[in-house]
C-alpha cells in the first residue's frame, strides 16, 4: 500500500529549503500558472525572512550555550580559577523586512491554488517542491511504541500511533504474566482493570502488537511498566 504524506516539510530546516526552492523557481512558471507578481514577491519575502530567522536562532543558541558555560565557570569554577574573555554574540546581517505571521499557510494556500491550474503537472510540482513524497506501507514492518502515564483516578493511560493499522492487541501483566487485556482501536486507552485496594500499590506492565485486517502483524512492542496506587 502506498501512503501519501503532506507535501509540507515538518522540520524547520527542510521547510526553509522547501519554500526557498518554491520562491526561486516560481517565476519560471508564473505566467502559465496564473500566479501574480504580488504572490511571487510575497513567496520570496517569506522564504528570505524565514531563512534569516533560523540563522538568528542558531546564532543565539550558540551564544546562549557559551554564555551559560562562562557564567557557570565564573560561579563554580572547574578546578582552576582562570576565566577567559567574555563570549561575544554573533554579528548578523541586517534583517530583511518582517513579513506577516503564518508563512506556512500562505505557502500551502498558494501551492493549493497552483495545483488547481489547468496547466499544472507533476514536472512543475517537482520543480516547485510541492509534491508529497510517497512511502510504502508494509504491515509486517510495524512495531508499536507505547507511552504510559497516570491520569485522573490513578489509572494507567497507554498511547500509541495508529498509522495505517486497525489498532493493537494489548497484553497486561499484573504480576502473573502477560495475558490479553483488550483489542484497542483508538490511539489512547485507559486501563481501569485490576486496580489495587485503597492505599495499596501494584506494578502493571504492558506489551502490544499491531493488528492489520484482524491479524497480529509486525513485532511486539517493548514492555512498558508503571506503578499504580489504589
Amino acid at each position: 500500500m502506498t501512503v501519501q504524506k503532506s507535501f509540507i516539510e515538518s522540520e524547520d530546516i527542510k521547510f526553509s529549503a522547501q519554500i526557498t526552492k518554491f520562491a526561486t523557481n516560481l517565476p519560471t512558471y508564473q505566467t502559465i500558472l496564473g500566479v501574480t507578481d504580488e504572490e511571487v514577491k510575497s513567496a520570496t519575502a517569506d522564504a528570505v525572512f524565514f531563512a534569516y530567522v533560523l540563522m538568528w536562532m542558531g546564532s543565539n543558541r550558540d551564544f546562549s550555550g557559551a554564555s551559560t558555560s562562562y557564567k557557570d565557570l565564573a560561579r563554580d569554577g572547574n578546578g582552576t580559577d582562570v576565566l577567559g574573555v567574555l563570549p561575544t554574540s554573533a554579528v548578523l546581517a541586517i534583517p530583511p523586512p518582517a513579513v506577516l505571521a503564518n508563512i506556512q499557510k500562505r505557502f500551502s494556500d498558494l501551492a493549493g491554488s497552483i495545483k488547481k491550474s489547468g496547466n499544472y503537472n507533476d514536472t512543475i510540482g517537482k520543480a516547485l517542491g510541492i509534491i508529497a513524497p510517497e512511502s510504502t506501507f508494509v504491515p509486517a514492518d510495524g512495531k508499536p511504541l507505547l507511552t504510559i502515564t497516570l491520569v485522573e483516578g490513578g489509572f494507567p493511560q497507554i498511547k500509541f500511533t495508529m498509522s495505517e493499522y486497525e489498532g493493537i492487541q494489548l497484553l497486561k501483566d499484573s504480576g502473573a504474566g502477560l495475558t490479553l487485556l483488550n483489542v484497542v482501536t483508538h490511539p489512547t486507552y485507559i486501563d481501569k482493570s485490576g486496580m489495587p485496594g485503597p492505599g495499596k500499590t501494584a506494578v502493571f506492565s504492558y506489551r502490544a502488537i499491531y493488528l492489520y485486517k484482524g491479524v497480529p502483524v509486525g513485532a511486539n512492542s517493548d514492555v512498558v511498566t508503571i506503578t499504580v496506587t489504589g
